[in-house]
C-alpha cells in the first residue's frame, strides 16, 4: 500500500528530480499532488479505481500509478533521452496492466451466485 504522497516522491524518484533522502520543494509537491488528482480522477472516470481517493494505492497498483503520475509531467521536467523512453513505455503498459488485475478481481470472487 501506498500514501498519494509516496506515490509523489515515488514519481518524483522517476523523473530524476529527487534523490534519495532529498526532499522535494514545495512548488514540485504541490504540482506532483495535483498530477496525482489528475490521473486518480481520469481513472475513476474509467471504472478503473478500487481505492478512495484519500485511501492507500494498493500494492499491485502502486508501480502503474506512478509511472502514469511520472508520465504526466514528463515535459513539465524537461525528462528526455532513455529516461523518457522507459516512462513512457511503463506508462503505456499501466492503463493495461490496471484493467487486468481490476477486471482478475472481479471475476475471482467465487461467492454463491444469487438469483432474482
Amino acid at each position: 500500500m501506498a500514501t498519494a504522497a509516496e506515490i509523489r516522491d515515488k514519481a518524483a524518484f522517476r523523473l530524476g528530480i529527487k534523490s534519495f533522502g532529498q526532499a522535494l520543494e514545495n512548488s514540485v509537491s504541490s504540482d506532483l499532488d495535483a498530477a496525482y488528482d489528475e490521473i486518480y480522477a481520469w481513472l475513476r472516470s474509467e471504472d478503473l479505481v478500487s481505492w478512495g481517493e484519500t485511501a492507500e494505492v494498493p500494492d499491485e497498483l502502486v508501480h502503474p500509478v506512478v509511472g502514469l503520475v511520472a508520465f504526466s509531467r514528463i515535459d513539465e521536467y524537461g525528462v528526455s533521452g532513455e529516461r523518457a523512453a522507459r516512462i513512457s513505455a511503463g506508462a503505456s503498459q499501466a492503463e493495461t496492466f490496471i484493467r487486468r488485475t481490476l477486471q482478475d478481481d472481479y471475476f475471482t470472487n467465487e461467492d454463491e451466485a444469487v438469483y432474482y
